[in-house]
């Protein structure tokens, strides 16, 4: 283990947002308030550069934040000559995947907003495509094109989108979270014994949970047949397959529910504070992330952990400048927050 690595994902935890800085975000009007106190009272003084509080827009805000994750994230990987190489793919990876899935909703949307995003240098040298070239395009074809000899274009070509229909953004995510799982546990075969099975064991509960939420959602808004649901199944994850089959072939969410509540897995359902079964899988994928912080021995599963974290503390900010900017009460807000 590298404790050089270990040791600087915890110091950069607990500089995380803590209660006070939640309760005090939740009091800011506007997104230049959220970004001042940000500023003046948190880690992030050296996230927005010199970007001007007062015209600031949420979409660059966002971009910013996540940047400057990425950047953190980055630094700790140098530091870890056994695993921090396929951490770094795995994040080059996953950047990659969200801002498609972003530049795919503009596309979706027809909105013309103006793409901030930039990948930091060193991620940039393990990425495969060119992210601006993709927010240019017009239509989803022109998207496919500009994805060409990537890993991605396998993926896109599969959906024939043609004259401005929907392109089905939930599907390939799906897809595309799927291969980039694929090649992570390729990845984290090559580990020691003792960070294979840490790492497993924490992914396996993220994947179990993303399934059975999947399974939930689309026989709750969708009707969809099983060949659709399990278009939507991401092969990996500690649930037997006759356990997927049997959410599958339920006839009701409530049923699935009572089917996952009795695996290993969903034993966590007990364990975990919630109004909404949607919000099982961030708050159990904080709940163990958390944990792993506190008193996982593996730098690799303390590295996952701490991207797991990042991305949900951009989320509570996401949710806090959304109800800054169109004014929602702030009791509403705060149940949208993990901490």
């Amino acid at each position: 283990m590298s404790y050089a690595a270990y040791t600087r994902a915890k110091a950069k935890y607990g500089k995380r947002l803590k209660e006070k800085d939640y309760k005090a975000l939740l009091n800011c009007e506007s997104v230049p308030d959220v970004m001042a106190y940000l500023k003046s009272n948190t880690r992030y003084i050296d996230a927005f550069g010199e970007a001007n509080e007062r015209g600031m827009r949420r979409g660059l805000f966002e971009s910013l934040l996540r940047q400057y994750y990425i950047n953190e994230i980055d630094t700790i990987c140098r530091y870890e000559l056994s695993v921090g190489d396929y951490v770094s793919k795995y994040v080059a990876h996953k950047t990659e995947i969200d801002e498609i899935i972003k530049i795919l909703t503009v596309l979706n949307s027809q909105d013309k907003r103006e793409y901030n995003f930039t990948v930091p240098a060193h991620i940039a040298k393990r990425t495969s495509i060119d992210l601006n070239a993709l927010a240019e395009t017009k239509t989803f074809e022109q998207f496919v094109e500009a994805a060409k000899n990537t890993p991605y274009e396998k993926i896109l070509k599969k959906y024939d989108i043609k004259d401005n229909k929907q392109i089905p953004i939930t599907e390939i995510e799906s897809d595309l979270y799927t291969q980039l799982y694929v090649e992570l546990y390729k990845m984290i075969e090559k580990t020691s014994e003792e960070e294979r099975s840490s790492l497993k064991a924490f992914l396996d509960s993220i994947i179990d949970f993303r399934n059975f939420l999947n399974i939930i959602r689309i026989k709750q808004h969708y009707k969809a047949d099983n060949k659709v649901i399990r278009s939507h199944i991401i092969p990996f994850g500690s649930l037997k397959p006759e356990v997927i089959d049997a959410m599958c072939n339920a006839e009701t969410p409530k049923e699935v529910y009572d089917i996952m509540a009795e695996t290993k897995t969903g034993k966590l359902i007990d364990k975990v504070d919630y109004d909404y079964v949607d919000e099982l899988e961030i708050k159990v994928k904080y709940k163990k992330a958390k944990h792993n912080m506190y008193y996982s021995d593996s730098s690799s599963t303390v590295m996952i952990s701490f991207i797991v974290l990042c991305d949900i503390e951009l989320h509570n900010l996401v949710c806090i400048t959304e109800g800054a900017r169109y004014r929602v009460d702030k009791e509403v807000i705060e149940a949208l927050l993990v901490y």
